[in-house]
């Protein structure tokens, strides 16, 4: 039992005690309302449901993370994409693309091809094999997106989608707002 100097506060079954001489911020955040954090909480649950990436890579025959996953994932859902593109795609640098499509083509998952007309570009594409594997994976993660998303009338998930498509492209004029590139 707490002493009548300490306070306490539950959340989600995380207890945390404010001692006296505990310093005091002059902000503190709502994290319940605060989005970047919701989504990041939510993004991390999500990952831990159903059928988890990391087992089904481990359970596999071929030796890729989640990097190289990924990477395999945004060619599946789009087709053949050059190094830029699969960056932005899945939000990844562009050394760690590099490291990713190397590993994938070691494994003979992924072919490239280079730009006749600026060699710094590398169009990079899914072989059969890495097709196959695609789809070995694939299925059980849309089964545990179903599963996810089975909480939401059709209606509703219809509203989130939109709801995050607004703040996709809101996000997109923030970040094109505070680009700080040009002179």
């Amino acid at each position: 039992m707490p002493s009548n100097e300490e306070k306490t506060k539950d959340f989600q079954g995380i207890r945390s005690v404010t001692l006296p001489t505990a310093a005091k911020v002059r902000y503190p955040m709502d994290l319940q309302s605060f989005l970047p954090y919701r989504f990041f909480r939510m993004a991390l649950r999500m990952s831990d449901t159903g059928s988890k990436l990391s087992t089904l890579l481990k359970e596999s025959e071929a030796n890729i993370g989640e990097r190289e996953w990924r990477v395999m994932g945004v060619l599946g859902a789009y087709g053949g994409l050059t190094n830029t593109q699969v960056a932005e795609v899945t939000g990844m640098d562009a050394a760690t693309i590099t490291r990713a499509v190397k590993t994938l083509k070691t494994l003979e998952f992924v072919e490239t091809r280079s730009s006749k007309r600026d060699r710094r570009k590398t169009l990079v594409l899914l072989t059969q094999a890495g097709a196959d594997f695609h789809d070995s994976i694939t299925p059980q993660r849309i089964s545990t997106g179903e599963s996810i998303d089975a909480c939401f009338a059709p209606e509703e998930k219809e509203t989130l989608l939109r709801l995050m498509n607004k703040l996709d492209r809101h996000l997109e004029t923030l970040a094109n707002q505070y680009d700080d590139e040009w002179e």
